[in-house]
């Protein structure tokens, strides 16, 4: 196939799917916040250590997107009846989960390969994918915490912990470039480094 057919059918393909995967279908919100918590919740919510962690659905967020809610509190505040003062943080489970991975998704739906290949491609950017997002929440969750939690081995720089929720929590930007940098890597680590110019070039 013409090379200018090959991008155009990668285009067409990743529009199309991209699209499908991005449209506010009835419930889907919902569904992806609930997943989206029970991962960040079995992999940081814990019951021991310094901090108390919990994600819950959002009960009366400040903004519409957010719907997910973190309660942080520090065991140390805590008195004897198990009472003490809550930070309450809020996340937008589609900004920052649904966005990056459905745009991985689509770039490896779309990646013109065999089935057989794009299938390899599609699981180890997924699995890439959500190793973000959980480095996402804990830099979060440590920037709030002023590294009692998920990290406490990490000495805490106020500096640092004020960029990464910036530009990774904050900011959209990432979950447009995180996703498709991952994709050009796993692509590159399971196919000839002359892929790109191959299927796309001149």
């Amino acid at each position: 196939m013409p090379r200018r057919r090959v991008v155009a059918a990668f285009l067409i393909q990743f529009a199309a799917i991209y699209g499908l995967l991005i449209m506010p279908w009835p419930g889907w919100r919902n569904a992806y916040g609930s997943f989206f918590r029970q991962m960040a919740g079995a992999t940081f919510a814990r019951a021991n250590g310094p901090t108390i962690v919990r994600f819950r659905p959002a009960e009366n967020p400040p903004r519409p997107e957010i719907d997910t809610e973190i309660l942080l509190a520090s065991r140390a505040d805590l008195d004897a009846a198990g009472r003490g003062p809550v930070r309450i943080l809020g996340l937008d489970s589609r900004g920052v989960g649904w966005v990056p991975s459905a745009l991985l998704l689509a770039l490896a739906g779309a990646t013109p390969l065999p089935w057989s290949r794009r299938w390899r491609v599609l699981f180890a950017g997924t699995l890439l994918v959500h190793g973000y997002l959980l480095a996402l929440v804990a830099s979060y969750l440590w920037n709030q915490s002023c590294g009692l939690t998920p990290v406490s081995f990490l000495p805490f720089w106020a500096p640092l912990g004020e960029f990464l929720e910036e530009t990774f929590v904050n900011q959209l930007g990432p979950s447009f470039a995180v996703p498709t940098m991952i994709w050009l890597l796993v692509i590159l680590a399971m196919e000839r480094p002359s892929f790109f110019r191959e299927r796309f070039g001149r």
